[in-house]
């Protein structure tokens, strides 16, 4: 297996907020957010493509994950702010590209889970 570079870039310059990540040679593009911070998040050009999603968090004392897809990752997630209270961290996957198709993100989806 060979090598390969990750670029993180922490937005606010704090390893603990929003940062985005890419692969070099890769398409794909990560924002991961707290919760508190995800309005700025949601707000990015990235987060209105088609792409895949996970709300991380505990639930009833248990780690907890959802795994979605969307056209639109920033509406989705919206719809899911007050029914899924126990998320504290979004990871948004897309293409820097937008170049993700509806099969593209069923696949990915059906990975994840």
């Amino acid at each position: 297996m060979t090598g390969r570079s990750l670029e993180l870039y922490f937005v606010d310059g704090k390893p603990d907020g929003m940062l985005t990540a890419e692969v070099f040679n890769w398409t794909g593009h990560v924002i991961m957010s707290p919760r508190t911070q995800i309005a700025e998040a949601l707000a990015r050009k990235e987060a209105r493509y088609t792409g895949v999603y996970l709300l991380l968090g505990d639930k009833d004392g248990e780690p907890c994950a959802y795994i979605g897809e969307a056209e639109d990752i920033s509406d989705r997630i919206k719809s899911h702010d007050a029914k899924r209270e126990w998320w504290t961290t979004a990871v948004l996957v897309t293409s820097a590209a937008n170049n993700l198709n509806k099969a593209h993100v069923k696949y990915l989806e059906a990975r994840l889970v």
